[in-house]
């Protein structure tokens, strides 16, 4: 069975070949021209790009170059727009007011009218502006730091385009972390105005959210105003700063000029998330966040759009549905700005994919026609675990494109996801819908690494080439280029990008320090990657989740693909264990697929089975089965944490877990696995 199972991860898998027929980029032959042009000479790519931006004013270089002590440089020196006239008025001007722009789907048990709000460029802009409006009636202008910390309804879309219309900064928190979190970034920030929402729905019920401020919020000097949006209109504590930004709204003018904004001028700051240390917030200036974020949209999933129609009528453009949430970069670029400014339509949804059922994803796709779509693989793991039944009962026909975000995505799901959901064959040549595999962070605004879904052969697990203007460098510990395929090496780059962050918040030095100290002239990411002898690059995980066993330097996310390859594995996550003749060895946490029982003859199986398929070095030495890992919000497993319990050490701040009641249940069942004897 293993090696049927490798045999079917190293084919290559097609995209449907009509798909290249009106695609924007119809060949990886063309596809590795324009390549090998745009790092060439990033000035001629980079000024083409911005041709899809309308400026106010023309920008009077593209890029100053890099330099030593400045990797990034600035990018359209001189130039003048906002985002919001590009992601909305200029589409009014241009006679597509009325077209749907924004689908917001709120978390209601039957999808009905009352549930889909579909908002056009007319409607959306005249909500923005009421919004930016009642901003400004605050006292609040450009430059200004304003946090936003809300579920992901419209109203969130509605406020973070208010900020970008008057040049305020905003700073989005995602809507489920504590109080405390927000209270680190408005500080951090120096915001002058919260906007919360008074409650958060989930899983059909209220829960509070404007109530968690209660003392905390009084403990931030900068606040001016909190913004209470309602939502539920539930009873909510008060405080003396409090406005009522719902009512406030009602009383502004739909008529709002957008403020005239230089091309390197903030867009917004997000803070990536972290359980240790000082938050650290990534500056986005608005050109080259825009101008990437668009180009990466347009030729990666190669929707219709109302910047290049190509040949269908308006109201028949594909429907883009992105499942992130809007408080992590996912959301920034993939869910706003981009698509709002290529003219697409976008969808939002408010609630959980599995209430009220487990298909409720799927479910969104029939109803709104989704043709484009786009997830986590902890989404997809979590619902692989539930049954084809959940996704089978539902028309998915209008789904072109499926892709990936946030992490490597292992075979079993990554094969799930192509047959299962993408309906794609499993012969010698497999032909299919594309899943577009796109690696990138928080820090770089779009897609680095990434297939175009029309045309790129796909292998599982590989994010594939680089995209337009990006040249990823494979470099040994003392910063020599590694030439060798299948050799783990520091991933990084030796170009700059327009989408590129330009600096920490407050704290440059830090971001010359984490990013650009360890090999000086490169950006680097912080990951271990390999490329195969085709060229196809696989993110192994990040180079401070490193295990050495016996030598052997072992990336988190290679060990944890071979696990995950037994058929009955639905999940794992790995964490070094100390050992007195190897130094460390592997301590794994394996969640089981529904109804798999966990015995002492399944850990000797998958351990037997990960032998065979990686060799004795990924050897799992110990196995502690768990019905689920800690995870954040965004989906990532903290590996901190699980160091911590396998040692039994302090587990340290879990504020920023998703279930933290998963801990306490870990901790109890490492207590039953007693001192480990090797």
């Amino acid at each position: 069975m293993a090696s049927e199972t490798e045999k079917e991860k190293q084919k290559k898998y097609y995209p449907l070949p009509e798909l290249a027929k009106n695609a924007r980029i119809k060949s990886m032959d063309e596809y590795h021209k324009l390549w090998e042009e745009s790092v060439k000479d990033l000035n001629a790519f980079w000024g083409k790009e911005a041709k899809m931006v309308d400026w106010d004013k023309p920008y009077s270089k593209v890029w100053t170059g890099k330099t030593k002590d400045d990797f990034v440089g600035k990018w359209y020196v001189d130039g003048k727009l906002n985002v919001t006239n590009n992601g909305l008025d200029r589409w009014i001007k241009k006679g597509y007011g009325d077209q749907i722009a924004l689908i917001a789907v709120s978390e209601e048990e039957t999808l009905d009218e009352k549930a889909i709000k579909k908002y056009t460029y007319k409607t959306l802009l005249a909500e923005v502006n009421k919004a930016a409006n009642a901003l400004k009636s605050l006292g609040i202008k450009k430059g200004d730091r304003v946090c936003i910390w809300m579920p992901m309804v419209d109203m969130l879309a509605i406020t973070m385009l208010a900020c970008a219309r008057i040049g305020a900064i905003h700073s989005i928190v995602f809507g489920g972390f504590s109080a405390e979190s927000v209270k680190d970034r408005i500080d951090d920030s120096e915001c002058v105005a919260l906007i919360v929402a008074d409650e958060v729905r989930r899983s059909g019920k209220a829960r509070p959210m404007k109530d968690n401020l209660k003392g905390i919020i009084e403990t931030c000097p900068s606040i001016e105003y909190v913004c209470v949006v309602k939502i539920t209109g539930g009873d909510i504590y008060k405080y003396d700063k409090d406005v009522d930004f719902t009512a406030l709204m009602e009383q502004q003018s739909t008529e709002c000029p957008y403020e005239l904004m230089d091309a390197e001028d903030p867009l917004f700051i997000l803070y990536t998330s972290g359980t240790t240390g000082k938050p650290k917030g990534a500056v986005h200036t608005i050109a080259g966040f825009l101008v990437y974020g668009m180009s990466t949209n347009l030729y990666v999933w190669d929707y219709t759009c109302l910047y290049d129609l190509k040949g269908v009528k308006p109201e028949e453009r594909d429907v883009w549905y992105c499942t992130a949430d809007i408080g992590w970069i996912t959301g920034h670029t993939q869910i706003i700005y981009a698509p709002l400014a290529l003219g697409a339509i976008t969808v939002m949804y408010e609630g959980v994919p599995t209430w009220p059922h487990n298909g409720r994803f799927w479910e969104i796709c029939e109803k709104l026609g989704v043709t484009h779509f786009y997830t986590a693989p902890t989404a997809i793991r979590a619902l692989m675990s539930k049954g084809d039944e959940h996704v089978t009962k539902w028309d998915l026909n209008k789904i072109k494109m499926l892709g990936t975000v946030g992490e490597p995505t292992n075979f079993p799901e990554w094969k799930w996801y192509w047959t299962i959901v993408g309906k794609g064959t499993t012969g010698e040549k497999p032909v299919g819908r594309p899943i577009v595999d796109s690696y990138w962070q928080t820090e770089t605004g779009s897609y680095m690494m990434v297939n175009l879904g029309a045309i790129t052969p796909m292998k599982p697990g590989s994010c594939t080439f680089p995209f337009f203007g990006i040249n990823p460098k494979f470099l040994d510990d003392d910063g020599k280029e590694v030439t060798k395929p299948n050799t783990q090496a520091f991933f990084a780059y030796d170009l700059p990008w327009p989408g590129l962050m330009r600096t920490v918040w407050g704290q440059h030095d830090r971001f010359l320090q984490q990013y650009f100290s360890k090999f000086p002239g490169f950006y680097f990411t912080g990951d271990y990657a390999q490329f195969d002898d085709e060229g196809y690059t696989f993110i192994i995980g990040r180079s401070d989740d490193v295990i050495k066993v016996s030598g052997h330097r072992l990336g988190s996310a290679e060990v944890e693909a071979a696990i995950n390859s037994h058929d009955k594995v639905a999940e794992s996550a790995v964490c070094p264990y100390p050992h007195p003749i190897k130094g460390s060895t592997i301590f794994a946490y394996v969640t089981l697929m529904n109804n798999v029982v966990a015995t002492e003859d399944l850990k000797k199986e998958i351990q037997q089975h990960v032998r065979n398929v990686a060799g004795p070095a990924v050897y799992p030495e110990i196995i502690l089965f768990t019905n689920a890992l800690p995870k954040t919000r965004s989906g990532k497993i903290m590996r901190r944490i699980l160091k911590a319990i396998a040692t039994q050490d302090d587990i340290g701040n879990t504020m920023t877990l998703a279930n933290p009641e998963v801990v306490e249940h870990l901790i109890e069942d490492r207590k039953q696995l007693g001192e480990i004897k090797f």
